[in-house]
């Protein structure tokens, strides 16, 4: 099998893939596996296999956005991967979420064009998969990394370059914005239909910064530095949650 977009050869991926839309976080995480293999690399889709804790996995650049998402989503779901986590970042906007800390999503809103698209604009719930998503909260707690639980929104464009208002969002009982958990729930979800296997998807992000209107004060985008030590915290939490 060959994707038009990946173009992995058949058995490249395992049966569990973490998916980001940074590829050079990809990078660095996919050669910090055992026995690391790039196993793509076309179009600037990043993927490594290796082995974690003796388990094979693999990682994948998903690149930014929904319509990127959407086209390797579809690929990995070719390919027979049978699990999928997101591992990304997000702005906050609801109270007590801050910098640094971590949100087990539990559902996405489709603000995007891409999900809508995808469900032929019908009213359309995306949420990820129970046990994986319990396999998340499980780990963050054992590791002691501080994180939340609950609904974001997924977005085409983020808040900023279009001044828009969070406040109805928050309102809703939304933590945060980002830009690809929603079309990879609908992806997973629609796996199963039709006597299909159904693809296991979750997500974990990262806050990277607090919007404008956070009840508890806008917070600056962080340093690469603390990106970085976040975002590994985040890293051992869905690969831990991977394998298990």
């Amino acid at each position: 099998m060959m994707g038009i977009y990946l173009r992995a050869a058949d058995g490249a991926y395992a049966d569990g893939v973490l998916v980001a839309g940074d590829s050079g976080r990809i990078a660095r995480l996919g050669q910090a596996l055992e026995r690391a293999e790039l196993i793509t690399s076309h179009r600037g889709f990043v993927g490594y296999s290796g082995y974690y804790k003796g388990v094979r996995v693999s990682v994948q650049t998903s690149g930014m956005g929904c319509p990127s998402m959407a086209m390797v989503g579809s690929e990995l779901l070719e390919y027979g991967v049978k699990r999928i986590i997101r591992i990304g970042t997000c702005s906050a906007f609801a109270s007590g979420v801050m910098n640094g800390d971590l949100i087990v999503v539990t559902a996405a809103a489709a603000g995007d064009g891409t999900t809508r698209s995808l469900a032929l604009g019908s009213p359309y719930v995306c949420v990820p998969d129970f046990e994986l998503t319990a396999s998340l909260i499980e780990h963050a707690r054992r590791l002691h990394v501080q994180s939340h639980l609950g609904p974001v929104v997924t977005v085409d464009v983020e808040p900023h370059l279009t001044a828009s208002s969070t406040e109805g969002w928050r309102n809703q009982g939304l933590l945060a914005v980002e830009m690809e958990s929603a079309v990879l729930f609908h992806l997973a979800l629609r796996s199963g239909v039709g006597g299909g296997k159904a693809v296991h998807a979750a997500s974990v992000l990262t806050v990277s910064d607090g919007l404008e209107g956070h009840p508890n004060g806008a917070q600056r985008f962080m340093s690469d530095k603390e990106l970085a030590a976040a975002t590994e915290r985040m890293h051992q939490v869905a690969l831990d949650a991977l394998i298990s």
